[in-house]
């Protein structure tokens, strides 16, 4: 399997994340995060219970995605 096939895959793959992982993901801390979502600067999680509140990786990946192609700009 190739390096390439693998990093499809993996983005490809729709998962709901914590605030741990998409802090992980991101190289941001968990402050940071809700901070940015407060401000719109971030996707907004799902609340899918009273405790549990999840992103979708999708919506983080394209976040990801569009912080590089503003840093080209």
């Amino acid at each position: 399997m190739s390096n390439q096939y693998a990093v499809d895959i993996a983005v490809s793959a729709r998962r709901m994340e914590d605030v741990r992982q998409v802090a992980a993901r991101i190289g941001r801390g968990s402050s940071w995060i809700w901070a940015a979502v407060r401000r719109g600067d971030f996707p907004a999680p799902r609340r899918l219970s009273p405790r549990c509140t999840r992103w979708d990786s999708r919506a983080v990946d394209q976040w990801i995605e569009q912080q590089f192609s503003e840093e080209s700009k």
